[in-house]
């Protein structure tokens, strides 16, 4: 109701450069700002999206250079074979500190125990 009865104050405010918190029910639901800003802020969105995808497209290009330069070996793991490994061993501490020691033990002994994957 407040800014309904103040509008014009508040846009006056808002266009002077002050950043205004619109609230229903004390909770936030938007910022009143200057058209510049609202200006400099979209500007600053679509030079942050700019850089995110020059990252990805470098990742990619480190992606290639690597797979050139250390090409695979015989007995190296496939990504699926690695993504096996990780999911089966990397919750072993978590595994010790939800059920203990004696049951860690029993756990690695069962995947001794297991035939090897072709």
């Amino acid at each position: 109701m407040d800014m309904r009865k103040r509008l014009g104050e508040i846009l006056d405010a808002a266009s002077a450069g002050e950043k205004i918190l619109i609230e229903r029910d004390h909770k936030p639901l938007a910022f009143l700002v200057s058209y510049e800003e609202g200006q400099r802020m979209a500007a600053r969105d679509e030079t942050t999206i700019q850089r995110q995808l020059q990252a990805v497209d470098d990742m990619v290009e480190f992606g290639k250079a690597w797979r050139r330069d250390h090409p695979p070996q015989p007995g190296d793991l496939a990504a699926a074979e690695w993504v096996r490994w990780d999911r089966d061993y990397r919750d072993d501490e978590k595994w010790e500190r939800s059920f203990g020691p004696e049951a860690r033990a029993v756990r690695e002994a069962g995947r001794r125990e297991a035939p090897e994957e072709p």
